[in-house]
């Protein structure tokens, strides 16, 4: 009979239990849970520059804005994001563009600029600048104006670590400063139409591509060129990003392998990562850049669609440090990428895919339980234990 009770109870807590998750914390418990990390405040030159001009931001802001768009690091809005356009009245987290003056949007493309290299900078500004002419051409009356919000993460004033969103249309941009480190993912970059203002936006990772594929023999492509449709893998989140916690390991084997290029092969692969990696600030992308050395030859490459310039095309490339995507999402006018972290690190080291998934996990998995008395005002029991105590 105690068995039987025991076993009843425990199946009514977990199904209570499964309905929270660590993506639906309340800022207050996230912030206990995912803070222990943060790193003392950096003293390097380029990282006070960031810091400056982060700082810069948030002094232009009213108290009303620097609280709306603040939340503390591991906050669920950290994972929130999509590349479809907010409707007219739809709140995203953070604040919007359209709630800013032009000087507090000045000095935020002023904390773009610090944290972007030339290329990356003239990409997100030719794709913030554009959208809302282009979404008004398409339906005025349902997408939201100046359809990009910015979320805040941390406080640069009393932390090493923290960070900030850009959420929006064709742009999702996920910064985290840790001490010393620096990252940008996960990003999404996209574009429609493919030309703003007489600038080709995404013509080097399209170019460089072909130049890859087309300095391959036959027989590479043959194991390069996939048969499947179009679309990214791995892609954007929606109102919680799907694959946080996602398993790579499906990807391995796929496509050609760099080991099996040669050396003027694989520079053309550098090329094309570097295209990705160096939308970040060059002291930051030569360091992530390394990483991506030292497995280079661990690399996939995969090509999906026509092979000649005015085909529609998708590609990735798997590295045990960068994953990245290509997609013409309908013809050439329409293009959509994503660069992650396979190793672990999107969103840094306050992601959530750094711990269990879910609180069920977290308190039936790990030893230390006696902290679920802080959180519960029950005690949670293992069916090991139930076990256990039958024996005794």
């Amino acid at each position: 009979m105690l068995r039987k009770i025991l076993i009843t109870f425990t199946i009514m807590l977990v199904s209570g239990v499964l309905t929270f998750t660590l993506n639906i914390f309340d800022a207050p418990t996230v912030e206990a849970k995912k803070t222990d990390g943060v790193a003392e405040i950096s003293t390097k030159p380029s990282i006070v520059t960031l810091a400056t001009a982060m700082k810069n931001f948030r002094a232009s802001l009213s108290s009303e804005l620097l609280a709306d768009a603040s939340f503390p690091l591991g906050h669920k809005e950290f994972y929130s994001w999509t590349n479809v356009p907010p409707g007219r009245d739809e709140d995203r987290g953070g604040i919007r563009f359209g709630e800013l003056s032009i000087n507090q949007l000045t000095r935020f493309y002023e904390v773009l600029r610090v944290f972007l290299s030339d290329n990356g900078y003239t990409k997100v500004s030719l794709i913030t600048k554009d959208t809302e002419k282009h979404l008004k051409d398409i339906s005025p009356s349902f997408w939201a104006s100046n359809p990009y919000h910015i979320a805040l993460f941390g406080n640069p004033e009393t932390d090493g670590s923290w960070g900030f969103q850009l959420d929006g249309h064709h742009l999702a941009l996920n910064f985290l400063v840790h001490g010393d480190a620096v990252s940008i993912v996960p990003a999404l970059i996209g574009t429609a139409p493919a030309t703003i203002d007489g600038t080709v936006v995404l013509e080097d990772e399209r170019d460089k591509a072909f130049a890859l594929l087309n300095s391959l023999d036959e027989n590479q492509k043959k194991k390069a060129i996939q048969k499947g449709r179009r679309g990214l893998r791995v892609g954007a989140g929606r109102s919680t990003d799907p694959f946080l916690n996602h398993d790579y390991s499906e990807f391995v084997g796929i496509g050609l392998k760099a080991s099996e290029m040669n050396a003027t092969e694989k520079e053309h692969l550098r090329n094309l990562i570097k295209t990705y990696v160096y939308n970040l600030e060059t002291e930051f992308a030569n360091i992530w850049m390394a990483d991506i050395d030292a497995g280079l030859d661990d690399t996939y490459f995969v090509w999906i669609g026509g092979t000649t310039p005015n085909n529609p095309i998708y590609y990735r490339v798997f590295n045990p440090a960068v994953w990245i995507e290509f997609n013409n999402e309908s013809g050439l006018d329409h293009i959509h990428t994503i660069i992650r972290s396979p190793n672990g690190n999107d969103y840094g080291i306050f992601a959530l895919n750094r711990a269990p998934k879910t609180l069920l996990e977290h308190y039936t998995l790990e030893d230390h339980q006696k902290i679920s008395d802080a959180l519960f005002d029950y005690s949670f029991i293992r069916l090991q234990d139930i076990e256990n105590m039958e024996a005794h």
